[in-house]
């Protein structure tokens, strides 16, 4: 996690069962899946968050006021002349699941911005690299997310 061209920034979030439930029932993935370390009672054990839960964990709340001037999510700032943001590509990768309790660790920064000329303007690719991590250090998720500035 070197070579950013911006300040890291980094929260932690504890997830809760109720965030879990939220998600899954906002995505349609309802059925609710549980890992438990004894698997001989009659306890379902933890919940386990649907795979793209670490989406909902990827941006830091923070007051409108320290937003860019296009409201994007600070961890998308980039000192760039636009006033438009949309997402382009996300591209994930797994290592685990998240379970309710755990602590997940959120280390994001702007790897690159590519300047482009489009047919309606110029336009700047964002490249954002987050990673989340538990409480034991441990990698649950990696995104590369690129996002147009115009």
């Amino acid at each position: 996690m070197e070579n950013y061209i911006q300040p890291i920034r980094e929260f932690t979030y504890q997830v809760t069962a109720k965030d879990i439930m939220r998600f899954s029932q906002a995505t349609g993935d309802v059925e609710v899946k549980h890992q438990s370390a004894n698997k001989n009672t009659e306890d379902p054990g933890l919940m386990i968050a649907p795979t793209l839960f670490c989406q909902s964990l990827a941006y830091e709340s923070v007051p409108v006021a320290q937003l860019p001037s296009d409201l994007s999510p600070i961890e998308l700032f980039a000192d760039t002349p636009t006033t438009k943001t949309v997402g382009g590509s996300s591209d994930y990768e797994f290592s685990q699941y998240v379970l309710e309790g755990d602590t997940i660790t959120v280390t994001s920064g702007v790897r690159s911005i590519e300047k482009k000329e489009g047919r309606s303007g110029t336009l700047y690719l964002v490249k954002v690299e987050t990673y989340f991590r538990n409480q034991f250090g441990e990698k649950v998720a990696k995104e590369i997310a690129t996002y147009v500035k115009r």
